[in-house]
């Protein structure tokens, strides 16, 4: 690094963390402060917080009304505090099991939630695939920047394609191939059902093997049985893939070994770069009973004016919803999503108190709350075709998804570390509270394209989404990582992630502090955060920026 750019470094440093003491000394965010949030949001009268329910009109009212009480000026629609996301809740229904027919006429079958979960997001009264020929596509990854498609010399228009989670570079481990360890979006399983949509796939099924998803069956089962929402086009969704799903990993080998196939061998070659599509010779059959409920959900939109620069803004987020009510489990049928997302949803609004409170920033800063992110990022994403604030004039954002509660860390984690230079203005700010910055714990999980962070950044504007690690200053970071690891087998997406009276949240509220003094940082600065070259977002900022002068 260069004299001037070490220079320039410090500078940014020592501007950012001036801004942070002050803010530090204005506003502490503390558990106190958080908790009661929580057990509202999480209580059994809320019901899950699910978009359409009773469960969102007590949410989203409850949250007006904290920005209200704080002076806050509402940012939605029509001089509200609500933006309106138009969508529809589909429920299906299997009309029996799925049916898998190998050459030799042996039949398959594989039942609803235990064996196989699918689903259509197709306005079809009774979406069905019948005999569709079954093919393996690898990773299902069509992607020019890494030479890589699993597509290519085969034609899946009208058949089923079987396609393996996450990405190749985890599977070899080579960080060279996508970024390694880490999962990209080519391994998210969104992309897998567009792209397999985009090449004429009536169906696509993912086989689940616990590691490279992130989370056991018992997440995808929960998660996609209970009826779903969409952002419906005006078309249907036609091009969307008529069938979508997951397999259980015996199943796919069951599959595989009837087509006279190794499934093990086949999910290594898979990695391998040049590896061509197998037609399997199998026939494939599902059918569903649909229905529809048309409905408006809504985000949740607060802003501070800036004293000086109110066109000019920064962006807090935290998605308020979670699953409602769904399957029991041990005679408990509402899915109250403690951590996932009451704390951050408390976050966000012990942050609108923070900032509210004063002193008066110089830009605007604006609190999101996005419904539907438990649906596929559903808020975000219409709020990336509708943004309330221009994202050219938006210097960056900060999402919160899922606080600390087992206490306070050493260190700190990027979530999806390398793509901004917000990261500059973290280090600053741990290396003055004595704490260290670690790589993620579970790369593999692809959590940077799991929240919705991930559509400010596909409009361009710089997101930062960190919080705790695994260095718990009482019990150390081997106990941090298996209480992690404990909460995503156990609590992850069920009805016992709850609130719970030992839950500690002085590292959940150490982590709002921070990102109050980083945004405080800014909103008293006239710099605008950079992706860094190579990020695939740079492209779409610098487009933006250059449309605004």
């Amino acid at each position: 690094m260069g004299t001037k750019r070490i220079l320039a470094a410090a500078l940014l440093a020592s501007s950012a963390l001036a801004g942070a003491a002050f803010a530090a000394d204005k506003a502490a965010i503390t558990a106190e402060g958080l908790v009661p949030h929580i057990k509202v949001l999480a209580s059994d009268e809320f019901e899950g917080r699910k978009p359409g329910t009773a469960g969102e009109e007590k949410t989203v009212a409850y949250m007006a009304e904290q920005f209200r009480k704080l002076g806050l000026k509402p940012a939605g629609d029509n001089g509200t505090f609500f933006q309106e996301v138009p969508m529809v809740e589909i429920v299906n229904k299997p009309n029996g099991p799925m049916t898998v027919t190998a050459k030799d006429g042996k039949v398959l079958k594989y039942e609803y939630f235990t064996q196989a979960m699918y689903w259509s997001r197709r306005r079809v009264d009774q979406p069905a695939v019948t005999d569709s020929e079954v093919v393996f596509v690898g990773y299902g990854i069509t992607e020019p920047q890494q030479n890589w498609d699993d597509y290519a010399g085969i034609d899946v228009r009208g058949k089923t394609v079987v396609v393996l989670v996450n990405d190749p570079g985890f599977a070899t481990g080579d960080p060279k191939m996508f970024d390694g360890l880490a999962m990209t979006w080519h391994g998210r399983w969104p992309y897998k059902y567009a792209n397999a949509a985009a090449h004429g796939a009536a169906a696509v099924l993912i086989v689940h093997e616990t590691r490279p998803a992130g989370y056991p069956w018992g997440v995808v089962a929960n998660s996609h049985s209970i009826p779903r929402l969409d952002l419906m086009p005006p078309d249907g969704g036609k091009d969307r893939s008529m069938i979508e799903g997951w397999v259980q990993l015996d199943v796919a080998k069951e599959m595989f070994a009837a087509a006279g196939l190794n499934y093990e061998e086949l999910r290594d070659r898979a990695s391998d770069r040049g590896f061509k599509a197998v037609p399997m010779g199998l026939k494939l059959s599902v059918a569903l009973n649909n229905s529809f409920r048309d409905l408006k959900s809504r985000n949740v939109a607060a802003v501070l004016p800036g004293a000086e620069k109110p066109d000019e803004t920064i962006l807090y987020a935290a998605h308020w919803d979670h699953l409602g009510r769904g399957n029991p489990i041990n005679g408990d049928d509402i899915y109250n999503g403690a951590v996932d997302n009451a704390t951050g949803t408390a976050g966000l609004l012990e942050l609108a108190r923070a900032f509210a409170q004063g002193p008066r920033p110089k830009r605007s800063v604006a609190f999101l709350g996005f419904t539907a992110e438990e649906q596929g990022l559903l808020g975000s994403e219409h709020y990336a075709l509708h943004p309330l604030f221009d994202p050219a004039k938006t210097v960056a954002g900060f999402n919160m998804d899922g606080l600390s509660y087992m206490g306070r860390t050493r260190d700190i984690v990027v979530v999806g570390a390398g793509k901004s230079e917000m990261e500059d203005d973290l280090a600053a700010w741990a290396k003055a509270k004595g704490k260290t910055i670690s790589p993620e714990t579970f790369p593999e999980r692809g959590a940077y394209y799991r929240s919705d962070h991930l559509n400010m950044a596909r409009i361009g504007i710089p997101a930062l989404y960190a919080k705790s690690g695994v260095d718990n200053i009482q019990h150390g970071a081997e106990w941090g990582k298996a209480k992690q690891d404990e909460f995503t087998r156990t609590d992850y997406h069920q009805p016992s992630d709850e609130w719970k009276e030992d839950m500690d949240l002085t590292g959940g509220a150490e982590d709002v502090q921070m990102l109050y003094d980083l945004g405080f940082g800014l909103a008293n600065s006239d710099r605008w955060p950079k992706w860094r070259a190579g990020t695939e977002f740079l492209p779409i900022r610098e487009k933006s920026l250059a449309a605004k002068k």
